[in-house]
């Protein structure tokens, strides 16, 4: 079941998922998001995230690469096969030192241990950009 966290600031609308297994990884994202002044939906894998975005439309999306169920290659090749979804941006966030992930997945990478300022404006340049 995804958790919906609200943001601290009530005016704020866009939405961040994150697809992330590791619960203290992803609480930590949800702080900083809300801190941020958005709504974050916290999906536990690719399964969970591919229920979350039926009902949701996020700015943009956080996504871990290793995960049980389903990984985040595949989920990402699920999003870029959806027409509803491929427009929806993705930052993957990782703790590989492989340094070309990003270009396979055609993706922005962050890499754990996350660095704070580097996500915030990761955020806010997807999350105040006009709906495509």
């Amino acid at each position: 079941m995804a958790i919906v966290m609200k943001p601290t600031q009530p005016s704020a609308t866009a939405a961040v998922l994150i697809v992330e297994d590791d619960r203290d990884v992803a609480l930590s994202l949800s702080d900083a998001i809300r801190e941020l002044g958005y709504r974050s939906i916290m999906a536990r894998d690719g399964r969970e995230a591919v229920s979350v975005l039926d009902g949701e439309s996020p700015a943009v999306m956080l996504v871990d690469m290793f995960m049980p169920e389903m990984s985040g290659s595949e989920f990402l090749g699920l999003v870029r096969r959806s027409p509803k979804w491929s427009r929806i941006p993705r930052v993957i966030i990782t703790g590989t030192n492989d340094s070309m992930i990003g270009v396979r997945e055609d993706s922005t990478v962050l890499f754990k241990p996350v660095d704070f300022g580097a996500l915030a404006h990761v955020v806010r340049t997807y999350c105040e950009q006009e709906p495509q």
